[in-house]
């Protein structure tokens, strides 16, 4: 008896376990609801090689509800159902353009028709379809705040490696597009910039534009511009007294004092604070007044900013005077050996500039005229004049003194 009732608690015990594993396993009659299944969008190339885009989805995941065995059931997820949509049909633009999309595919290990959908939401989608253009944009610097003192940026030699962006999108969102600009912060800046930016699309009032749906050819745009050290250097002359004047009675006013210039600090330090535009020999100058032009040469590596090449020197004389005197006093020196001298020029009108009260008072008796035969050969010709002053009459100057004639013959023996 007691064996009896065993086998018939194990034969219970068998179908309640067969009865379970039909139920919760193999059960044809179970159903199962998956959420937010992505959906695979196909034809969009296809869409974009007719010059269209789409610009909204109603909805980009799909829910299904499905029926079928339960073993099957449980090997199926939202990750590993297949849905996809294809949107190369669509040859126009336009709003609410509905979308079939297909019929799901499940893991390789479960049939494609192992399941029955019950509902699927939503039933269709809708896109939104537009014109998709391109067009190139100029890029834009924004310069923000400003260099370290004693520092400049040459903005209008600055280079970029892309200064033109290509933008494709939305027609009307590519049309809104003027340019792209980058923002560069200078605020105390002392070196050159050699860097990459990201870009921002703006429309003609520099505002920025919603870009999302554009897409362009450049990931970042790379600026490089100088930046300098500048300096104000204070022009100069030397001046070299002659003819009676020197820097007590002469006035030099130059057309411009100071120019700035640009360069590396090493150059700049070289160079000093000041610069010399060239000699001015007053010897030269016989009028009471004149005008003389000089160029500014700077050293290589030195930019000049002012765009000033040349200054005028304005050299005016006071408390000058000048004198024409006929010197009859003519002395030879210097005469070679085997030669002799026989001077044409009897006497000779210098020309003497000094103090108008000293200039007054000076005489021919105070003058000599010294000819130097060094090198001299036979024959007839003119030699330099030297004036010799009389040293109460030192302050005076030679302004002009032509040459003498003499002639050189053999010397006889």
């Amino acid at each position: 008896m007691k064996r009896k009732i065993g086998y018939m608690l194990l034969s219970l015990a068998i179908a309640f376990g067969l009865w379970l594993y039909v139920i919760t396993t193999v059960s044809p009659g179970s159903s199962d609801t998956y959420y937010n299944i992505p959906i695979v969008w196909e034809g969009e190339s296809v869409l974009n090689e007719n010059g269209l885009m789409v610009t909204a989805v109603s909805s980009n995941t799909v829910n299904l509800r499905l029926s079928g065995n339960r073993s099957d059931l449980s090997k199926v997820n939202s990750a590993n159902i297949t849905i996809k949509a294809d949107l190369s049909k669509i040859r126009e633009p336009g709003t609410q353009i509905p979308i079939n999309y297909s019929t799901p595919t499940f893991p390789g290990e479960v049939a494609s028709n192992a399941f029955v959908i019950e509902t699927k939401e939503p039933d269709t989608i809708y896109v939104t379809v537009v014109k998709r253009v391109s067009k190139t944009v100029p890029v834009e610097v924004v310069w923000v705040g400003s260099t370290a003192e004693g520092f400049m940026i040459d903005r209008e030699n600055k280079t970029l490696d892309h200064p033109e962006v290509t933008v494709t999108g939305p027609e009307s969102v590519v049309n809104s597009i003027a340019m792209a600009t980058i923002s560069v912060d200078l605020d105390g800046r002392r070196e050159s910039i050699s860097e990459s930016y990201n870009y921002t699309l703006c429309d003609d009032q520099g505002k920025p534009v919603d870009a999302r749906l554009i897409t362009t050819d450049v990931e970042q745009i790379r600026l490089d511009v100088s930046i300098r050290r500048v300096k104000d250097l204070r022009l100069t002359y030397n001046l070299v007294p002659g003819g009676g004047a020197d820097e007590d009675n002469t006035t030099v006013k130059l057309s411009a004092e100071t120019i700035r210039v640009s360069g590396s600090e090493a150059a700049l330090e070289n160079l000093g604070d000041t610069l010399s535009i060239g000699t001015i020999n007053l010897a030269d100058i016989t009028k009471s007044s004149t005008s003389l032009t000089f160029a500014i040469a700077l050293p290589e590596g030195i930019t000049n900013l002012t765009g000033i090449t040349e200054v005028t020197a304005d050299v005016s004389f006071h408390g000058l005077a000048t004198k024409e005197l006929t010197v009859t006093n003519i002395q030879s020196i210097n005469i070679p050996e085997g030669l002799s001298v026989e001077l044409i020029t009897e006497k000779l009108t210098v020309t003497l500039r000094g103090p108008t009260t000293l200039i007054s008072t000076v005489t021919p008796e105070d003058v000599a005229v010294i000819v130097d035969f060094t090198g001299a050969e036979v024959g007839t010709s003119t030699f330099k004049a030297t004036v010799s002053i009389s040293d109460d009459y030192k302050a005076l100057g030679t302004l002009k003194a032509e040459p003498v004639s003499a002639k050189i013959d053999l010397a006889e023996k």
